[in-house]
């Protein structure tokens, strides 16, 4: 099967991984889409490019949308005569649906929509036109993929009133093949938390801030990703401020078993966009540090939570949270620990892990077939 994909961002890391899962599955797949500049040290990107966009500028996207228009149009011969064209993303997904009436080729689109934008979400003028260009979109579309039931719950089958087909898709580790187990951590205290992927939440990094002081010693905390200093500007200064604090850089997923063999709980908690995506999503450092034996950390009532408690792992705290965990770390002991640790080790694998037999069933539904 032939695959045009749309891409926002062509090196963004969950963009590789899809394209992964659909080369598994059987795939021959056209990658099209947008460079994002994030500064120095970004990662190369692969595909054809149709235009350069800049992070957290969500009005020069639109129009780098527009001007993309005539490249894709341009390029038809690379996705014409595709058997299906997925779009991720709205802004790929109104570029695609342009190009396909003017074209009319015989590809079913499939919309792959993994956040809700906070855009979307609000009750202003702008969120209201986008979601009537997303309603808009969405009656060309044959299939819906999304990555939480919460997005298919709240904004698509609720706010949009979607009554198509849709797919979950969660954000787990791409294990194509046998992956090496990670190695326990060593007993605590003192206890570390891993924080990895794109640390945006300011809320969260002050939040550690202040638990590794008050804690003296008994609680540490690595970081992994990249940090958007946008939104904490002061992220480098005040690791280096503050003992305990540990920033590692950048990570790929070969690096995942060692990051969560070396850390006791991975920190799964978001205000980034409280109250509506940050609350509804199941991030990728979810699955990760369960697939690695790492129990994550989630607040009482947001979908993470509820994914926890539906497994039974993990650590689901009430707010406030600064005084919750306090409260938890004052009472944790060894035994308690190994308890959890051992009821990560005993979630079943595909809980966490996408497979080759799952990503065949990827393809089987976007292709309109049954999986």
């Amino acid at each position: 099967m032939n695959v045009a994909y749309f891409v926002h961002e062509l090196a963004d890391a969950a963009v590789r991984r899809r394209l992964a899962m659909l080369t598994a599955g059987g795939c021959n797949t056209t990658l099209l889409g947008f460079a994002r500049d994030r500064g120095a040290g970004a990662e190369a990107s692969d595909g054809i490019v149709l235009g350069r966009t800049h992070n957290q500028r969500f009005f020069q996207r639109a129009l780098a949308v527009l001007a993309a228009l005539p490249r894709a149009l341009r390029a038809q011969k690379l996705w014409r005569e595709c058997d299906v064209i997925l779009a991720r993303n709205l802004e790929m997904l109104a570029l695609v649906v342009v190009a396909t009436r003017l074209l009319q080729p015989r590809a079913r689109i499939v919309y792959e929509c993994l956040d809700i934008h906070r855009l979307m979400s609000s009750t202003g003028l702008v969120g209201s036109m986008l979601r009537a260009l997303e309603r808009a979109c969405l009656k060309r579309v044959a299939l819906v993929i999304t990555s939480s039931p919460a997005f298919e719950r709240r904004h698509f089958r609720g706010t949009q009133r979607y009554g198509g087909d849709l797919l979950l898709i969660e954000n787990k580790v791409l294990a194509l093949a046998p992956t090496p187990e990670a190695p326990a951590p060593n007993l605590g205290p003192p206890w570390r938390i891993a924080w990895c992927g794109v640390l945006r939440c300011k809320r969260s990094f002050e939040l550690m801030c202040e638990l590794v002081r008050n804690e003296d010693g008994r609680v540490l905390v690595d970081l992994w990703g990249v940090p958007a200093l946008d939104q904490i500007p002061d992220f480098h200064a005040a690791v280096t401020a503050t003992p305990g604090m540990a920033y590692h850089g950048r990570y790929t997923a070969e690096d995942l078993p060692r990051i969560y063999g070396g850390a006791h709980f991975a920190w799964a908690i978001d205000f980034y966009e409280a109250g509506g995506n940050s609350d509804w999503l199941l991030p990728n450092r979810l699955y990760e540090s369960l697939a690695f034996g790492a129990p994550p950390i989630a607040i009482e009532g947001l979908e993470t939570a509820l994914w926890l408690k539906r497994h039974d792992v993990g650590i689901v705290l009430e707010a406030p949270i600064d005084a919750a965990l306090t409260r938890f770390f004052a009472s944790l002991d060894t035994p308690a620990y190994d308890a959890m640790r051992a009821r990560v080790a005993a979630l079943p694998r595909e809980a966490t892990r996408e497979t080759p037999e799952t990503c065949a069933a990827l393809v089987a539904r976007i292709h309109g077939r049954a999986a």
